[in-house]
């Protein structure tokens, strides 16, 4: 069974609150952390930050409606299994780097 990666993320309010998530991808080609983790990298903002719903990465429920910036900030990568993610790694990392409408 192939193990699933999990991207872990953060919004960082004006005020320095932050919000974590994650959301699980698949990993069909069993791509290691590193070389998953340097793809992520090299398409981020500043190699730190991303666009959610670029992404495809839903906002967090309460800054959909504040007027905040909408950058999200990568925190990190692991190995998980046990869930069925509709969307793989790939399909995520090749969204990052696009702008939003």
């Amino acid at each position: 069974m192939a193990t699933n990666i999990r991207f872990h993320y953060l919004y960082r309010d004006s005020g320095n609150y932050k919000t974590f998530g994650f959301q699980d991808f698949s990993n069909s080609n069993n791509l290691s952390l590193e070389q998953v983790q340097a793809k992520i990298i090299e398409k981020l903002i500043s190699k730190e930050f991303f666009y959610p719903e670029e992404s495809g990465i839903e906002k967090f429920e309460f800054h959909k409606y504040c007027d905040d910036y909408s950058w999200y900030e990568f925190e990190s990568i692991e190995n998980v299994s046990g869930t069925k993610p509709e969307k793989s790694i790939e399909e995520f990392i090749a969204g990052i780097g696009t702008k939003p409408r």
